[in-house]
């Protein structure tokens, strides 16, 4: 990569209205930009500690999990899925989450790319009526 094409992708990254992460094959955020620290409402240096994992809602782990082990085993090129984020509040969050992996020159997962979009909290299904 040129240095110009370094300069716009640190440009792009740091300036992109988008939440984005570099997260390393173990799952812990090795960079962000301001737009995630704002959505998730985490200071950056607090977030660079932390694993997606960390800040996942269980119930939606293992989907994420196992979407990310078909896009290393090279199954898939990238995933998009929705899922709950634990905001640094304590409040559930919505969010599109879009991944796509760079490999090292070995071939090994170097690093994932991440994507990450607040979505309005789904409309609660009204409970059933039964009529006779």
């Amino acid at each position: 990569m040129s240095d110009l094409e370094t300069q716009l992708f640190v440009a792009m990254f740091r300036k992109s209205p988008i939440g984005m992460a570099l997260v390393s094959p173990l799952g812990r955020f090795m960079t962000v930009n301001d737009a995630l620290c704002a959505l998730l409402g985490y200071p950056r240096e607090r977030l660079l500690t932390l694993t997606f994992q960390d800040i996942t809602h269980p119930d939606d782990l293992d989907a994420d999990l196992t979407l990310l082990r078909q896009l290393v085993d090279g199954d898939i090129t990238q995933y998009e899925m929705r899922k709950r984020y634990r905001h640094a509040d304590g409040e559930l969050l919505w969010a599109q989450l879009n991944v796509s992996m760079i490999l090292s020159d070995d071939g090994s997962p170097a690093f994932f790319v991440s994507q990450i979009q607040g979505l309005p909290a789904p409309a609660p299904v009204p409970p059933a009526t039964v009529t006779g």
